[in-house]
């Protein structure tokens, strides 16, 4: 069952400029002159190829039928199909293979039908008997696959999976599947080399296309993220490329794509290749997105990547955390609760004044939205002479909203603080019981005391 490719001796990932070459030299071989029927056989083979994978036929070569029965049958087969009326797709598919079932095509087509339909168990019934009519033809072999992840038995669609991809297949579609199923069975790494074939072949994107290489990127990201992260730098530099070339097709994916960037690309390395490459992949999407609705959602995007960056960095104090905290979590709380939290930060980062100052720099390189947040009161601590008075009216402020507001930082953190402004520890000279808080208090990147498996600052700390 020869394809346009093995007509031309080539494999499926060939590239254009070796289809071309291929097409020259066997021209060369089987001229128009000495051999016409053979010329036409490649020149069809390389019209069906030369405009790019798009092209590529979506089905294997089948020996021709010669019953007019069956033609007639094939035809009806084919223009429900064409017409997207699935129930008499599946219909006619049924009746084609019941009435000739020596023909393999009508079996082939009628689990593709049945695929579609979700009739999963019968689609796995029938590519079982399919594969087995030929074990070594890779178009098989891959419905075989899909069936069973479909059906969702995982290990026997890995292992079809392996085997159609020893046959031959490289399309996109079957590469996005095969490496889902590694992704199912944990075999990342696997699932990374396979998806790295589609970003890397060499060959021009189609509108109708490029969804596949946005899924290509998605699994790329997501899976190279619990292994090795050896191709992050290509997986990041491939896809500033093609947004260079298809940013426009790409267009719709790139929302969906960023969010994938946020959760798999944290925190690499400081100072890294991939941050630098991260940075230019957010410049060039802001530039496609400069005056358009969705500029909103991607500058949130973005702003939630470089934050994440900041609160996962262990080069980041828990105090310069919660300062950056308040500008992100607590954004829609009340007023003066913001304003009490802003003092008792500030306060304590007043405290640690060198280590802040130092800490501020590595936010400003890590990540420069959130430096331009904490610049103005940077500024401010960096000043020697002012910082008493400034300290002074921060306290002054602690004064009247801690009461209302109790379980704040400085206090806690610094209290000869506040046995300065109360002139005594509370319960001195008090023949009262002292308030004490026997509670232990969730630390803020501790796992959250309601079981649900997330960080306090990030569940009921919110609350």
């Amino acid at each position: 069952m020869d394809t346009s490719y093995e007509i031309l001796g080539l494999a499926p990932d060939a590239s254009q400029e070796e289809i071309k070459k291929a097409y020259f030299k066997m021209v060369r071989r089987y001229s128009p002159e000495s051999d016409p029927q053979q010329f036409q056989i490649i020149r069809r083979a390389y019209e069906q190829l030369k405009k790019g994978p798009q092209d590529k036929p979506e089905l294997p070569v089948f020996p021709a039928l010669t019953d007019p029965l069956a033609i007639e049958m094939m035809q009806q087969v084919q223009a429900f199909r064409k017409e997207k009326n699935l129930p008499m797709y599946l219909e006619s598919c049924e009746e084609a293979w019941r009435r000739f079932p020596e023909h393999v095509q009508f079996l082939y087509l009628l689990v593709m039908a049945q695929r579609k339909s979700q009739k999963t168990g019968k689609a796995v019934k029938n590519a079982e008997l399919l594969a087995s009519k030929d074990p070594e033809n890779k178009w098989f072999q891959k419905e075989l696959a899909c069936c069973y992840m479909e059906r969702g038995f995982k290990n026997k669609a890995y292992a079809a999976f392996e085997r159609a991809y020893e046959l031959g297949n490289r399309d996109n579609e079957f590469l996005i599947a095969y490496a889902g199923s590694c992704d199912q069975n944990s075999r990342y790494e696997k699932g990374v080399s396979v998806l790295l074939e589609i970003i890397r072949k060499d060959t021009r994107w189609t509108r109708d296309d490029i969804r596949q290489l946005a899924e290509a990127y998605s699994g790329l990201l997501c899976m190279d993220n619990y292994g090795s992260r050896e191709y992050l730098s290509e997986i990041l530099g491939q896809l500033l490329r093609h947004l260079g070339l298809y940013s426009i097709y790409l267009k719709e994916s790139i929302p969906p794509l960023l969010l994938v960037i946020a959760r798999s690309c944290t925190y690499p390395a400081s100072s890294s290749t991939e941050f630098r490459q991260l940075q230019d992949i957010f410049s060039a999407v802001r530039r496609l997105f400069q005056a358009e609705p969705e500029r909103e959602t991607i500058e949130a995007i973005i702003d939630s990547y470089y934050y994440q960056r900041a609160d996962e960095s262990e080069l980041i104090g828990n105090t310069l955390k919660r300062y950056l905290e308040i500008f992100h979590v607590l954004k829609d709380a009340d007023a003066s609760y913001i304003r009490f939290a802003m003092t008792d930060t500030q306060l304590c980062m007043i405290e640690e004044r060198e280590e802040i100052l130092e800490q501020a720099g590595i936010i400003r390189l890590e990540s420069p939205p959130d430096y331009e947040r904490i610049a103005p009161f940077i500024q401010k601590l960096a000043q020697d002479e002012t910082l008493p008075l400034l300290k002074s009216s921060l306290q002054k402020t602690y004064r009247r909203l801690e009461p209302r507001f109790p379980g704040g930082y400085y206090y806690r953190a610094y209290p000869d603080e506040k046995r300065a402004v109360m002139g005594a520890a509370p319960h001195e000279g008090n023949e009262h019981e002292p308030s004490v808080q026997n509670e232990h208090k969730t630390d803020r990147n501790a796992l959250c005391p309601c079981g649900s498996g997330k960080k306090y600052k990030h569940c009921c700390m919110k609350k």
